[in-house]
């Protein structure tokens, strides 16, 4: 096993062991808000297909699925994945999860509309090419939405946080603390056009959040 197939595993391993608490811990959504921005960014075209990377529990792929998208959930931790099934179970959508990595996605080239993740581009590793992997998945026109709390005007900062306890780990972590016009740059490096940060006022809940979620999002040329 290299070492990247080695990082890959322990974080995994990190998400199944979260797995269990990790609902309870963040169910602090309005999800009608979140319905209501998927809507929009999507442009509201329930003929197309979504690719939730990093799905976790099923947060986003459940909700474009019941927005009436082909929708697939992707993640490295299965214990997740377990709970993305159940939910989806519960809220009768036709989700579909499965285990991937999101530097060797499972798909041709060209397959889906969007690609949509939450809380996932903090915990890239070689993100670089994780941006190729992604962008060669979607079809020209198609769109990628990165949605992260941040700090506003700065960007991600879980820089101040070993979160995994794992110093290998740590320090793969490339842009874990990257500021917004370092997030634009990932993107636009690896060939999105498009590209734009945005502040999602509507889903940010200021009793629960101290930094607001944003969205980052770029096209894929034709």
């Amino acid at each position: 096993m290299n070492s990247i197939e080695s990082i890959i595993k322990k974080i995994g391993s990190y998400w199944d062991a979260r797995s269990s608490s990790f609902d309870e811990e963040h169910d602090t959504e309005d999800i009608g808000a979140w319905i209501d921005a998927l809507d929009k960014l999507l442009d509201s075209d329930g003929n197309k297909s979504v690719l939730d990377l990093g799905t976790g529990t099923g947060f986003l792929a459940n909700m474009t699925a019941r927005l009436g998208y082909s929708s697939i959930g992707l993640d490295i931790s299965k214990e997740m994945l377990n709970h993305a099934v159940k939910h989806a179970a519960s809220k009768e959508t036709n989700a579909v999860f499965m285990y991937g990595n999101v530097l060797d996605l499972p798909f041709a080239d060209n397959t889906f509309d969007y690609i949509v993740n939450s809380r996932l581009i903090w915990t890239l590793v070689e993100p670089d090419n994780a941006i190729k992997e992604w962008l060669r998945v979607i079809k020209p026109g198609g769109k990628i939405f990165c949605f992260n709390r941040m700090l506003e005007g700065v960007g991600l900062t879980t820089k101040r946080l070993n979160i995994y306890e794992d110093d290998e780990v740590d320090k793969q972590l490339q842009i874990k603390g990257a500021r917004m016009e370092d997030l634009t740059s990932l993107l636009v490096r690896n060939g999105l056009a498009d590209v734009k940060l945005e502040k999602l006022p509507g889903l940010t809940r200021p009793e629960f959040d101290l930094e607001p979620w944003h969205v980052l999002m770029g096209t894929k040329g034709s």
